[in-house]
């Protein structure tokens, strides 16, 4: 009996210390999962906000492009030629951004001068359907270059600007399909003119050859008489003019006539090769009278040619 009460002692008492450790093993394992990444947060928080509060320490997002933005366009160089003295007439151009001038309209055409800001040039024809004004090089007398109006300011009015052909460039036509000669199909592309707007168009043509023709363009004419005092004036007269043609190898000619006012009785008429513009002439005929102008375009090769509209010069 007395050892079944030593026992049970011992073992109340095992079971005493087996709850006192299980409970302080409990205690233990029941604290909170999350202390410790508070804990620690806390820590970064605070790194984080001693970091910012220093001097000179500044952070910076990079950011990421997003897919499919799209990129500014590529501008197009322009070299922009040495400013002149302003050119005079009665229409006149200057660009706020440096712009390509080219030999037609449109980057298809190949750029000849660099506009400058700063540089005034006279205009001496339009193109309406493209937007373009045909202007006289700074500089290079006779030579003229198509140049885009989206950054030009004009001064003057333009509304008497002749308005001329767009003129067609290789790069600008629609490819010809090749023709694969068989059998029983041996046709082949017609070459010749394509240009609705040039005076030799070939409606038969497929394939455009480079040799479409251009009535010269008159730009301005003055004249000034100088009475002789015996019913007789000294007639001078100067005549601006553009080729309006790229095809190599044309002769152009000033043809010029006397007639009386009410352009009859022609009393003499003249042909001169001409190669620049201006055109300038001294005559001394009776007051009376009056000179018609034009200029030919000739194609030595093909004996083509055409006359632009007369013009009329008489004294005031």
């Amino acid at each position: 009996m007395e050892y079944r009460s030593k026992l049970l002692t011992l073992l109340i008492g095992l079971s005493l210390v087996l709850q006192a450790c299980n409970l302080q093993f409990v205690e233990t394992t029941q604290q909170d999962p999350n202390a410790a990444n508070l804990e620690l947060t806390a820590i970064v928080q605070q790194m984080l906000i001693d970091q910012a509060a220093q001097p000179g320490s500044v952070n910076v997002a990079a950011s990421t492009p997003i897919a499919g933005t799209l990129e500014p366009p590529t501008e197009e160089v322009v070299i922009p030629a040495e400013i002149l003295p302003p050119a005079t007439g009665d229409v006149t151009v200057t660009v706020s951004v440096a712009t390509n001038c080219r030999v037609g309209p449109g980057t298809a055409f190949a750029s000849v001068y660099g506009m400058p800001v700063g540089q005034v040039a006279k205009v001496v024809a339009k193109n309406s359907y493209s937007g373009y004004w045909i202007i006289e090089i700074p500089g290079q007398a006779g030579q003229t270059c198509w140049l885009w109006g989206q950054y030009a300011t004009l001064t003057g009015d333009a509304a008497g600007l002749k308005d001329v052909v767009t003129p067609t460039s290789v790069a600008t036509q629609t490819p010809t399909a090749t023709v694969t000669p068989s059998a029983t199909n041996t046709s082949s592309a017609v070459a010749g003119c394509t240009d609705r707007g040039a005076v030799n168009y070939n409606r038969d043509a497929t394939a455009d050859d480079g040799s479409c023709m251009y009535d010269v363009i008159i730009t301005n004419t003055t004249v000034a008489c100088e009475d002789q005092l015996d019913g007789t004036s000294k007639f001078t007269y100067t005549i601006d003019w553009i080729k309006n043609n790229n095809l190599s190898g044309l002769e152009y000619y000033f043809l010029y006539q006397w007639a009386e006012g009410d352009e009859t009785g022609v009393t003499n008429r003249e042909e001169v090769l001409i190669s620049t513009s201006p055109i300038i002439g001294t005559d001394i005929k009776p007051t009376r009278l009056i000179l018609i102008v034009n200029i030919r375009v000739v194609n030595p090769v093909t004996k083509l040619y055409t006359t632009s509209n007369p013009v009329i010069l008489k004294c005031p």
